[in-house]
């Protein structure tokens, strides 16, 4: 009665036996062929991690712990090294020098101690050189200011970050007297220095890797920049298309109100008489050329919903012949309303040409440039 549970048992545990069996067969198959021909681990995830010409390869060593060596095949086999493989080195790494600007193909063998070979694992990558590095652009600048704290806002353009922008580095002179380098994101619109010395110059450049992978960063030629600053106003003259004469007075009235450092005095268009209505203009003559970077303007407060709305800046060498340097909107609000000037012009004279707004006069409290006297 008990033979029929003796074979049962004797069944389960030769299943059990052919289990483990083909479990082992299965962590080991990789390193056997039929016929009795072994195969060392192969390489496992290789890399290449690009290069300024040159490049390093980098594998997983694998389970197997007869791999002694690797050889690295490139140029269709006719180049190889060979390099020792530590018995504790998880990662393998070697570094090719030397290589012209190209795509490559890299073949990884390796070996045990008994000189059998691994099946090849193919791996392709491109090496970097000068054809790359002469087709990078610095990105562009849109404007630098110094504060009169010592602090300094540079407001940047886009940085070509698809074809590998990673950083812009900046190299100034700081409030010690030492030179200082920094470096911002490409992605940031805008960086701030809070330690720059006055009355010195910076230099900026772009920072690019090729390549997530890459071993090198590429970086563009330096360009030198001088901050821009509030351009002082004393000695400036102010003149208007218009101007109310006496029915503003005290706080209102003539061009030059606009200049004097204070938002309850202002300038206002004519109209007790001889209105005219849009276009007005405000005209500066700043005595002296001026490379201008943003400009600053203050509404009137207590009416700043009543004021111009659309405007043109507009500037001159000799305050006759004018020429347009950005067309803007002012928004309605209080305070300093600041628009950059694209492209930095140098000019003496500058204008505020006020085309459209919510009334037919127009009035405005504060105009100042920021931007480097020449």
């Amino acid at each position: 009665m008990k033979r029929p549970l003796y074979y049962l048992t004797m069944i389960c545990t030769a299943i059990c036996l052919l289990a483990a069996c083909r479990k082992m067969d299965d962590n080991y198959k990789e390193f056997l062929a039929p016929g009795g021909i072994i195969y060392p681990g192969k390489a496992l995830s290789p890399r290449v991690h690009p290069g300024n010409n040159r490049a390093m390869i980098s594998w997983l060593r694998g389970p197997d712990p007869q791999v002694v060596k690797a050889r690295i095949y490139w140029n269709n086999y006719t180049d190889s090294i060979e390099l020792n493989i530590g018995e504790k080195e998880d990662t393998v790494r070697y570094t090719f020098t030397s290589l012209a600007e190209n795509d490559y193909t890299f073949n990884i063998r390796t070996y045990d101690e008994e000189g059998n070979v691994s099946i090849p694992v193919e791996v392709s990558g491109t090496v970097f050189g000068s054809r790359y590095q002469s087709g990078l652009l610095t990105r562009a600048l849109n404007a630098s200011t110094l504060g009169t704290d010592g602090s300094m806002l540079i407001e940047w353009g886009a940085a070509d970050t698809t074809g590998g922008a990673i950083a812009t580095e900046v190299r100034y002179t700081n409030t010690d007297g030492e030179l200082a380098t920094m470096q911002f994101d490409a992605r940031s619109d805008s960086s701030w220095i809070m330690d720059y010395q006055p009355n010195t110059s910076y230099a900026y450049r772009t920072l690019f890797l090729p390549d997530s992978l890459a071993i090198d960063t590429f970086y563009t030629d330096y360009t030198e920049q001088t901050p821009a600053s509030k351009i002082d106003r004393t000695a400036w003259t102010a003149t208007a298309s218009t101007f109310e004469a006496t029915g503003q007075l005290p706080n209102g009235g003539p061009a030059e109100f606009v200049l004097d450092g204070r938002t309850d005095t202002y300038w206002h268009s004519r109209h007790t008489s001889a209105i005219t209505g849009y276009p007005y203009w405000l005209a500066f003559d700043m005595q002296g050329p001026v490379q201008v970077t943003r400009v600053e303007l203050i509404s009137r407060p207590d009416y700043y919903r009543e004021d111009f709305t659309e405007f043109s800046i507009q500037g001159s060498d000799d305050g006759v012949e004018w020429r347009t340097c950005g067309t803007f909107t002012l928004p309605d609000q209080t305070g300093p309303q600041s628009f950059n000037i694209i492209g930095a012009p140098v000019m003496r004279h500058i204008r505020v040409y006020m085309t459209k707004g919510v009334t037919v006069h127009s009035h405005l409290a504060e105009f100042a440039v920021y931007g480097v006297e020449q």
